[in-house]
């Protein structure tokens, strides 16, 4: 998508823009992956409550691109209980361009440490063929920070305005 590509990249000059993009990628990132790994586990919400040791409606909300109040507390726990590691860092504006274009459900979903290849038994360890869980989920995903370009310039600083976040 070069035209995507280049549409991004003159979007990210402007101050206000990069950051309330940055904001609704990083939601749209989280509580897909959160929805995605826990269907690939085969676990209910119910199911991850349980592991999890909080209500229901917690975890819908974590599912939800209008919620971004995460504690990284509960990040951590939602990572254990998905058996997964939680990365938390500081990143260059520019890595959001490869990001989005490579945002895909096969990008968000992952084995647990015990089919992980890098410690697999054997050398020539592969990833279980990927099994479409809800497609749907992450088209909406795809749309929703996709269209931040048509949304734009119009928001304030902090992705104030239009945002679905505000």
């Amino acid at each position: 998508m070069p035209e995507y590509r280049n549409t991004l990249r003159e979007e990210l000059r402007d101050k206000d823009y990069r950051y309330a993009y940055a904001e609704d990628f990083l939601i749209t990132l989280i509580t897909t992956q959160i929805k995605l790994l826990r269907e690939q586990r085969s676990l209910t919400q119910q199911g991850l409550v349980e592991l999890i040791g909080t209500k229901q409606a917690g975890i819908s909300r974590w599912e939800n691109v209008n919620y971004s109040a995460w504690k990284t507390e509960t990040l951590r726990k939602i990572a254990r209980a998905l058996g997964v590691r939680l990365k938390i860092s500081f990143e260059l504006f520019g890595t959001l361009v490869d990001e989005a274009e490579s945002f895909s459900q096969q990008s968000l979903e992952g084995p647990e440490f015990d089919a992980d290849p890098a410690f697999a038994e054997q050398e020539a360890a592969i990833l279980p063929e990927a099994e479409v869980l809800d497609a749907e989920v992450v088209e909406k995903a795809q749309v929703h920070f996709l269209s931040a370009a048509s949304r734009g310039k119009d928001r304030g600083a902090g992705g104030k305005g239009n945002s679905p976040n505000s």
